[in-house]
């Protein structure tokens, strides 16, 4: 499988569509993937990767479900306005192991280019899109390219 490189620096480009049918969504309270689930050591994976991006910190989520992780942008960092965050300075969180799924803040066109290759769907109320948890370890560089995407968008200067 070939996937985009994992380099916030270079711009967005098309992703690979994702193989297979959809897994099931519920939502819009809570939004959440309910079939497909990712394996707990890919989502942990992930999360380390997630809680390693500079100038973020971990806090609970403003708008998810309590046991979600969240990524917080600190204060001071970027000039993104309000909008581009799905509350407060949340731009991130993943969702407990028993879904995998994550909700990330991410431009419109980066939204499109999700949906159309597959990777997830637009939150039917909030501005966020849920990515679907990654299934194995391309996935996971796929998914892991998206966070980098979010997080370029909401600590651009």
């Amino acid at each position: 499988m070939t996937h985009p490189p994992a380099d916030p620096a270079r711009p967005f480009t098309t992703l690979p569509r994702r193989a297979g049918p959809a897994p099931d969504v519920v939502g819009p309270a809570p939004h959440a993937q309910r079939s497909q689930i990712a394996p707990v050591m890919i989502q942990e994976e992930l999360w380390s990767r997630m809680r390693a991006l500079p100038y973020t910190y971990m806090a609970p989520t403003l708008v998810s479900v309590s046991h979600a992780r969240a990524l917080h942008l600190a204060e001071g960092i970027g000039s993104a306005p309000p909008e581009r965050f799905q509350r407060g300075r949340e731009f991130a969180h993943l969702h407990p192991h028993h879904d995998g799924s994550l909700h990330l803040s991410v431009p419109d066109s980066v939204m499109e280019q999700v949906v159309d290759a597959r990777w997830g769907v637009p939150h039917p109320v909030q501005d966020a899109l849920l990515v679907f948890g990654p299934r194995d370890r391309d996935e996971l560089e796929i998914v892991w390219f998206l966070v980098q995407e979010s997080f370029g968008w909401v600590s651009a200067t």
